[in-house]
């Protein structure tokens, strides 16, 4: 019982992650289009995106996208969440397996 409570909230917390990333690669190419991202689904998906985002955009990661020019907290955003999908989900599971079943 308690490894199928186990594996159902780390499968759905790993859909949530996909679903997520999937929102953010869709925001970023509605970047592209000024018109689409002034939509009310833009602005919707901008309010889902943006507060992750904005945890990227502070500090030495700041400084480096004004010295370029290029806006990079999307890709560190979504690498921290692949790593978290990939790597800490299963972490966290493997813990839990050992100390409940």
């Amino acid at each position: 019982m308690a490894a199928n409570i186990i594996y159902y909230g780390i499968y759905i917390l790993d859909y949530i992650i996909w679903i997520y990333s999937i929102i953010m690669v869709i925001d970023a190419i509605l970047s592209w289009v000024p018109s689409l991202r002034d939509s009310t689904v833009g602005r919707i998906i901008d309010l889902l995106v943006d507060p992750y985002l904005n945890l990227f955009r502070k500090g030495p990661i700041a400084r480096l996208s004004n010295a370029t020019g290029l806006d990079i907290s999307f890709l560190i955003g979504l690498v921290l969440l692949y790593f978290v999908q990939y790597y800490v989900l299963k972490w966290v599971a493997n813990i839990l397996f050992r100390l409940f079943v």
